[in-house]
């Protein structure tokens, strides 16, 4: 009924006065970044600006790097999970220079310009929705920083995989370290961690698209690439590796990082079993044989060169 009588009023308007009436379509809530970034988690952005799906939102890098950003030079640990990414964190925050916190899911924290006024705001200040997220982000780990007293934070979440390349936007002078770990040792730990909800094909699937994400962004950024195999066998020198990368001393406290607190160990923030507990580094289970290794995973041991390796030490 309404319907038809806003048309007939639209229709006198306009024969009798010359005026023509239109709707506008109401204004869309900008959707959150776990939308935006896929079912996957996999994208860095994309679709359209709130308020209308004509302006897609560009993923650039700060205006001015040196006031836009409080952070400076922050270090990202790429990895799959169950590669050993909360062990390498503790070893890390263990550092007197090193802040790695608990997996802060940093990505999913989002925004929203919930109103003409604010959107009309923003593009008057030359912000876009990603602009003011990477605000957001910047400001939440640096308060962390400035909490623990250190130098750089090391933020270790495996989902930032998929995100790689804005983190690369956010901050230019950030920092990669890239983990790796067998991929049948990583699928087999996701799986026991939760055999019933996890089968053995499930977690194949899952890990190995955290695997293809990460050698991608090994690809197209520059860091330094460390094997969990080697963390566990030869502590000493892969921390001395990792220490020369980031340019600070060796610190022989970071192979003992139980003597230290390093946050809550629970599950969704990290690994939170008894081997993490212990507060050293325990050598992992042997390295799968080459006709162990199912047909789905071959390809990325041969690309991280796990192919016919035999047990050196592992995962």
């Amino acid at each position: 009924m309404r319907t038809q009588l806003a048309r007939r009023l639209g229709t006198t308007l306009e024969k009798r006065a010359g005026v023509r009436v239109i709707r506008v379509p109401r204004a869309t809530v900008d959707q959150p970044n776990a939308a935006r970034d896929g079912a996957g988690g996999g994208g860095a952005g994309g679709g359209g600006e709130a308020g209308g799906a004509s302006r897609p939102r560009k993923i650039r890098p700060p205006a001015d790097p040196e006031t836009d950003r409080l952070l400076v030079a922050p270090l990202f640990v790429l990895s799959g999970p169950r590669s050993g990414s909360t062990l390498l964190r503790m070893v890390l925050d263990s550092h007197s220079e090193l802040h790695a916190p608990i997996e802060t899911h940093v990505r999913r924290l989002s925004v929203r310009f919930n109103t003409r006024l604010a959107r009309s705001a923003m593009d008057a200040l030359g912000h876009n929705i990603p602009d003011v997220e990477h605000i957001l982000w910047d400001r939440l780990l640096h308060r962390e920083l400035l909490r623990s007293g250190k130098k750089t934070v090391v933020e270790k979440t495996p989902s930032n995989v998929f995100v790689a390349d804005r983190f690369a936007k956010c901050w230019p002078d950030a920092r990669f370290l890239f983990l790796l770990r067998h991929p049948l040792s990583m699928a087999q730990s996701w799986h026991d961690a939760d055999p019933p909800r996890r089968p053995m094909n499930r977690a194949i699937h899952h890990t190995l698209k955290y695997m293809e994400a990460l050698e991608s962004a090994r690809q197209r950024h520059d860091g330094l690439t460390v094997r969990y195999e080697d963390l566990t066998t030869e502590p000493e020198a892969e921390t001395r590796r990792i220490c020369d990368y980031l340019d600070v001393p060796w610190e022989p406290g970071m192979i003992s990082y139980g003597q230290q607190e390093h946050g809550e160990l629970r599950k969704g923030i990290g690994d939170w079993r008894e081997k993490i507990r212990t507060g050293t580094i325990q050598p992992g289970r042997p390295l799968p044989r080459a006709d162990e290794v199912p047909r789905d995973l071959r390809a990325m041991c041969e690309r991280w060169g796990y192919d016919g390796v035999s047990a050196k030490g592992g995962g």
